[in-house]
């Protein structure tokens, strides 16, 4: 494989014990077999690049825990064979999650990322189970065993934002913080509400404060990470994505048969072999001789050929874009009091050991 692949994105069940009306994952309860998760590691691993990431994600990938724990032992020793940087994450709704599984995530430095919407309110809206009862309370009763048994640097959350909810942006993420979490990443649901340009200017009016606390507290030592920022200033992912970047760089998806597109939406979408790039059990790729130059004009058409007969929701992508923006702009102003002023370099430090997810 002759390119630079940092991070793939693995789904190894399609199988979900919530029932939540937004989701786009097709529920056929396929799960990954061990050959399918080896080959998807090896071809991360044996891909060019020292730094990796192996995100676990379904469904709800617990319900295929039996698989985490063979493949997690492997992905390491592999690694460590390799001399590669590995970091392994695991996204779940935490229902499921009990003392076993956080001793097997604690004991192989697994982070883990908690999918939530804010508040009880604003959580139990969207993220119920097919009884049309909600999921809040069953992971709040469960937080305080997370909390002591996983380090707060591999624990994170995904914050998922709806358009309907985006006047409650600042309260949900306030009270994501009362329950302890201070690694956060903004999950932007698209295809299901519209974004209208009232709401992105809400969102991004609600994002700015968000920002601004943040950087507020750090001279407090009070850190508070936001994923993006994260990810700019270990990696300058934000900044290489207004030019020409490789979609094989981050944007990785196995299926749990082995198939493989840039994106879980395409995979789930009723046109998915229009989309599909690849089979890790067949050695099929359709982008296997080219290699990355950003002087390219085949480079620098690539996403956009390959996404053009793809509906998506242009309001969405227009909130992803002005987060990652307001995010560069942090990430430069951290950087730019990081030599000067030493919360703000110990700030920075301490991402570099964090998790990007």
């Amino acid at each position: 494989m002759n390119k630079d692949i940092n991070k793939i994105k693995i789904a190894i069940t399609t199988a979900c014990n919530l029932d939540c009306n937004y989701c786009f994952v097709n529920k056929t309860n396929e799960k990954m077999n061990l050959n399918t998760a080896k080959k998807t590691i090896d071809l991360l691993l044996f891909s060019r690049g020292k730094d990796k990431l192996l995100s676990i994600y379904g469904g709800e990938p617990l319900l295929n825990f039996k698989l985490i724990e063979m493949i997690c032992p492997y992905a390491q020793s592999q690694a460590k064979r390799l001399n590669k940087n590995l970091i392994i994450s695991i996204c779940t709704n935490a229902t499921l999650l009990t003392k076993a599984h956080l001793d097997f995530l604690r004991k192989y430095n697994i982070r883990l990322i908690i999918s939530m919407v804010g508040n009880k309110i604003s959580h139990n809206r969207f993220r119920r189970f097919n009884n049309n009862y909600g999921s809040y309370e069953i992971i709040a009763k469960k937080l305080p065993l997370v909390f002591k048994n996983i380090p707060p640097e591999y624990l994170g959350v995904s914050f998922c934002i709806f358009p309907s909810l985006v006047n409650s942006i600042e309260r949900n993420f306030e009270h994501l913080l009362k329950l302890g979490f201070r690694y956060i990443n903004f999950e932007i649901i698209r295809e299901y509400e519209e974004w209208s340009l009232n709401r992105i200017g809400k969102f991004v009016l609600e994002l700015s404060k968000i920002i601004k606390y943040i950087l507020s507290e750090i001279p407090k030592k009070n850190f508070i990470f936001l994923n993006p920022v994260n990810w700019e200033i270990k990696y300058h992912i934000l900044t290489k994505s207004l030019g020409i970047s490789c979609p094989f760089n981050y944007k990785l998806e196995v299926y749990p048969k082995g198939e493989i597109a840039f994106s879980p939406f395409l995979l789930n979408s009723s046109q998915k072999e229009n989309y599909i790039i690849g089979n890790i059990n067949k050695s099929f790729f359709r982008f296997d001789s080219c290699r990355f130059n950003p002087k390219s004009s085949k480079c620098q058409r690539c996403e956009y050929d390959y996404f053009k007969d793809y509906s998506s929701d242009e309001g969405a992508s227009k909130a992803y874009r002005l987060y990652h923006l307001l995010c560069l702009k942090a990430a430069k102003e951290i950087q730019n009091h990081a030599c000067k002023i030493k919360p703000f370099g110990d700030y920075v430090r301490e991402i570099k050991e964090r998790i990007c997810f």
